[in-house]
């Protein structure tokens, strides 16, 4: 009887407190409700796109490439839309003008959702609703000339994800330290949940949030991931140096940032402590690559997705990332499954790597089948063609005169027929050394530093010798000229990514012959990862030469995004531009790029070559043409 008792109080108790919920919040509720002030409007569709080229997607397949989830998903979408920008004094919401951080609108999404946006509810999320990036923020780009505007599916994209997620949290962080914003968020979330629920908004929000309450109480080992993955964040923050970007729009130091999320989160098992960012992983960043087009030469039309289900192999050989041997901008793993493992992690996916969480050690919220759908969609995507109602008619005896030139001068490097392929139908990369290309060596030298720090993790030991130590003598714990044995990166990373893949593959309930096909190691072979740099003999390098279809719509060039256009490219180095903006889409359709400019109104959107990471020196092939020959080259690489 007591026990009925103590229980019917604590009932009492809690809907006494759900009803004062329930009746306080009707108060911004009411308010937002009448406040037309506080309408988020979304961007839409720039009416002038000439061309949303279709190249290899159908419509279906675009939304699942626009907005399956990767489980990136960092921040919830509902009190996102409800915020106000970080800055003192405005009003103006945070999710309007998305486009400032490069995101596309979606002519399919009357919701606002951008292109590139993903919305995910589940466990790693506590039941919310969370957004969160997917491949499309990065593979999605616009081209526009003279008031015309060209969408091509898998052209890299202007979208600045650091500023795009820094700003998000400064914009929570201010709402919860400043009563004006904290309020109007209050009436902006009243105004939403009663265009959702009408009259019974004020009954259902606080519903919620108890709901979601419990879920976290059930997850702490979910909630203490996320605040780590916070606390590095707020860390790799405080030590960036605002006199040099660290990424910007269409680049990113995808290698560092990963880096970062992964290894600075590494300790030994000690319950007592509470975590620490382990600050011996912590990297500088400052090895910015650009994003790279998706798109691939198909040598037959494919049937569509359903048809390669259980028969991948029946796949018409590709001239793209499908058919690399070895993958990334540094070629350093030829497994394209733990490469998109690793991209999702630096995008923001949250992961258990607390030792003392045995059970759940490994754990993420990666959904690895839907890794594998946005993989297979990408496959689909085709070369963009020159479109000519935007940019103007390509001249067919010019290009005719640079089909003979690129046969003679870049074919050598940048086509691949049967010959370059293994035995399986891989293409061997032709991978170069940084000082045989003569591009920038800082994302080959940093993604070989090894890890001064492992924390529980089981790795065989490298040994290296003096010369890979003078090479790598800005590492951390490395002195130049000393042979030492150390923690290879490439080997910390394999163990690292094969204890969340496997324990995604567990989530998912994929058995081991799905997860053979999932990882092509019928072609493949075993898993491998290397220190490029270090694990290769001259002149075999870091940096491939990538087939060139499609190249007119992938600015900026050279794998650190350092040059604006190809015309630039095929300049003696010293006569590149040395400063110049991205950010904006403005395209050059005579030098086949951006237009360069240095107008820089914000954040993070000027690339200056004279710093270290963003050298726009090398690739001296072609720089010796005439300008006339010059001309004809890019006249045919319009049509390529």
């Amino acid at each position: 009887m007591r026990i009925a008792r103590f229980f019917a109080y604590v009932l009492a108790i809690v809907a006494g407190l759900y009803l004062i919920a329930a009746v306080l919040y009707a108060i911004p509720v009411t308010l937002g409700a009448f406040d037309d002030t506080l309408q988020v409007k979304f961007d839409r569709p720039d009416p002038t796109i000439v061309a949303d080229y279709d190249n290899g997607l159908t419509q279906a397949q675009k939304e699942s490439f626009y907005h399956l989830s990767q489980g990136s998903e960092i921040l919830p979408w509902t009190f996102l839309t409800a915020l106000d920008v970080a800055d003192p004094g405005s009003t103006k919401p945070f999710v309007e003008d998305l486009g400032r951080f490069g995101l596309l609108p979606d002519p399919a999404h009357k919701d606002g959702l951008p292109v590139g946006l993903t919305l995910s509810s589940n466990t790693f999320t506590f039941g919310m609703e969370f957004a969160g990036i997917t491949c499309a923020a990065c593979h999605v780009g616009e081209l526009r000339h003279n008031g015309k505007t060209v969408r091509v599916d898998g052209a890299p994209n202007m979208f600045n994800m650091q500023l795009f997620y820094s700003q998000a949290v400064d914009a929570l962080t201010a709402t919860l330290n400043d009563r004006g914003k904290l309020w109007r968020a209050l009436k902006r979330l009243g105004r939403q949940d009663y265009e959702r629920y009408g009259i019974a908004a004020p009954l259902v929000r606080p519903a919620t949030l108890v709901y979601y309450g419990v879920n976290v109480l059930m997850r702490r080992d979910v909630l203490d991931a996320r605040r780590e993955l916070i606390d590095v964040i707020g860390i790799a923050k405080a030590q960036r140096d605002p006199e040099h970007p660290t990424s910007g729009f269409g680049r990113l130091d995808a290698f560092d940032g990963t880096r970062n999320f992964i290894l600075t989160r590494l300790r030994k098992e000690n319950p007592q402590d509470g975590f620490k960012v382990n600050t011996a992983n912590l990297v500088k960043l400052d090895a910015a690559v650009k994003f790279p087009p998706l798109w691939s030469k198909k040598a037959q039309p494919p049937q569509s997705v359903e048809y390669y289900r259980d028969q991948p192999e029946k796949f018409p050989q590709v001239w793209g990332f499908k058919d690399y041997d070895w993958v990334e901008w540094t070629i350093d793993t030829n497994t394209v499954m733990e490469r998109n493992v690793t991209e999702t992690l630096g995008a923001g996916a949250t992961v258990i790597l607390d030792p003392a969480q045995s059970s759940s050690l490994f754990g993420s919220s990666i959904p690895v089948s839907n890794m594998h759908e946005l993989e297979w969609l990408a496959y689909y995507i085709d070369p963009p063609r020159w479109p000519e109602a935007a940019f103007g008619a390509v001249k067919p005896d010019l290009s005719a005169s640079g089909e003979q030139i690129f046969k003679t001068r870049c074919a050598n490097c940048h086509e691949y027929g049967s010959d370059q392929r293994t035995s399986a139908g891989l293409i061997k990369l032709r991978g170069m050394r940084p000082e045989a290309v003569g591009t920038d060596a800082t994302a080959a030298l940093r993604i070989s530093c090894p890890v001064p720090d492992i924390g529980a993790l089981k790795v065989e030991p490298k040994s290296y010798t003096a010369a890979d130590a003078e090479l790598l003598k800005d590492c951390a714990g490395v002195k130049a000229g000393v042979a030492f044995t150390g923690n290879s990166f490439a080997r910390t990373v394999q163990t690292a990514v094969d204890g969340i893949k496997q324990k995604a593959y567990a989530a998912g309930g994929i058995d081991a012959a799905r997860q053979r096909m999932m990882e092509d190691l019928a072609r493949r072979g075993s898993v491998a990862w290397r220190d490029t740099l270090l694990d290769t003999q001259s002149p075999y390098g870091p940096y491939a030469a990538r087939p060139l279809y499609g190249a007119w719509a992938a600015a900026p060039y050279l794998h650190n995004g350092s040059v604006p256009t190809l015309y630039d490219l095929l300049l003696p180095p010293d006569q590149r531009p040395k400063a110049f903006a991205l950010g904006a889409r403005d395209y050059d359709p005579v030098k086949l790029g951006f237009v360069v400019t240095k107008s820089c109104d914000r954040q993070d959107c000027l690339v200056d070559t004279k710093r270290t990471g963003d050298g726009n020196g090398g690739h001296i092939w072609g720089t010796d043409l005439s300008e006339s020959d010059r001309m004809a080259l890019l006249e045919f690489l319009k049509t390529y």
